[in-house]
């Protein structure tokens, strides 16, 4: 039997996927959004949403975060996944596993962090389950409930399509290139500071009954790729979709700006396509026909973050 760490998440993903397809065909249950990031149960006319997400401290926190933090990204990390799929959040609970020689201080601030997402996105934390971890590390996994008339598909990303952001994108390049390439992340404590705690992409939701299909972009750059290559299309960004922040770190720090978007990974905002609109929301780009490729301008884009694989190539 072949290793996670040869198979890729993707694969895995799609293996899962599978075994789920084949159960849901017995029981025929109305579900939206098999093999995507989030999915729903249709109750009564309402869709009915829930997204688990979860990770370690040890894989995922930066030195330089707080647990507060910690636990405020791995809450928002599942509401993207919801307010991705037009679906209003409404509960959030978590599991959160830990050393018994661990500090109490340490859970009582994911939480705080957690608590505090929820109180940003209008929804509620309810609290969850503690358990026993045999080393020493911190896993905390988060899930949420959320409610949808009308969820919007994370395919097709059709051709000749506008294709729109919540905000700017590339600002995680950074924090991932301080790290992953062993920078003095000294000079940037400010931009660290500021993307700590991602404002919740909910502006989405005052224009997504507009757009035709829209996802998150999690995994950076591979998100997009695997929408695209089911879509049949490729995307041209523009560099007016690159947030400033990100062209001045690659100037400063002499990355190049292709590598350094190739680090792009926990963006916590939604992407989407539409006809040529007049949204509330940031223009990055258009699609074209293709095979998922992803270009800035006319130079394409490689990379994108793996579970088992990492940053690839």
């Amino acid at each position: 039997m072949e290793k996670l760490e040869e198979l890729g998440e993707l694969k895995v993903v799609e293996y899962i996927s599978k075994l789920v397809r084949d159960h849901l065909k017995e029981k025929k249950p109305e579900v939206f959004g098999v093999g995507d990031d989030a999915q729903a149960v249709l109750v009564d006319g309402l869709w009915v949403f829930l997204k688990i997400d979860g990770t370690t401290a040890g894989s995922s926190m930066y030195p330089w975060l707080t647990f507060s933090e910690f636990g405020y990204r791995v809450a928002l990390s599942a509401i993207t996944d919801l307010v991705a799929k037009n679906s209003k959040p409404l509960l959030l609970a978590s599991s959160i596993t830990i050393s018994g020689s661990s500090q109490l201080e340490i859970v009582l601030n994911i939480v705080a962090g957690m608590r505090e997402l929820a109180e940003s996105t209008g929804s509620l934390y309810v609290g969850g389950d503690i358990n026993r971890l045999s080393h020493s590390d911190v896993v905390v996994d988060v899930a949420s409930i959320g409610v949808s008339h009308r969820p919007k598909p994370s395919t097709p990303f059709r051709a000749d399509l506008t294709v729109y952001s919540v905000k700017c994108l590339g600002l995680s390049s950074i924090p991932a290139a301080l790290y992953y390439l062993k920078k003095d992340f000294s000079p940037w404590k400010d931009v660290l500071k500021a993307v700590a705690k991602p404002e919740p992409p909910l502006k989405f939701l005052t224009y997504s009954d507009l757009v035709e299909a829209s996802t998150d972009i999690s995994d950076g750059l591979s998100s997009v790729r695997r929408v695209l290559e089911k879509s049949g299309s490729d995307l041209v960004l523009s560099y007016e979709a690159i947030c400033s922040e990100v062209i001045e770190f690659s100037r400063e720090e002499r990355v190049e700006l292709n590598r350094l978007l190739s680090l792009m990974g926990e963006e916590y905002t939604v992407i989407s396509v539409a006809g040529d609109l007049d949204l509330p929301a940031t223009r990055v780009g258009r699609t074209v026909k293709g095979v998922g490729r992803i270009y800035l301008e006319s130079h394409e884009l490689k990379g994108g973050w793996d579970n088992f694989l990492g940053y690839t190539n």
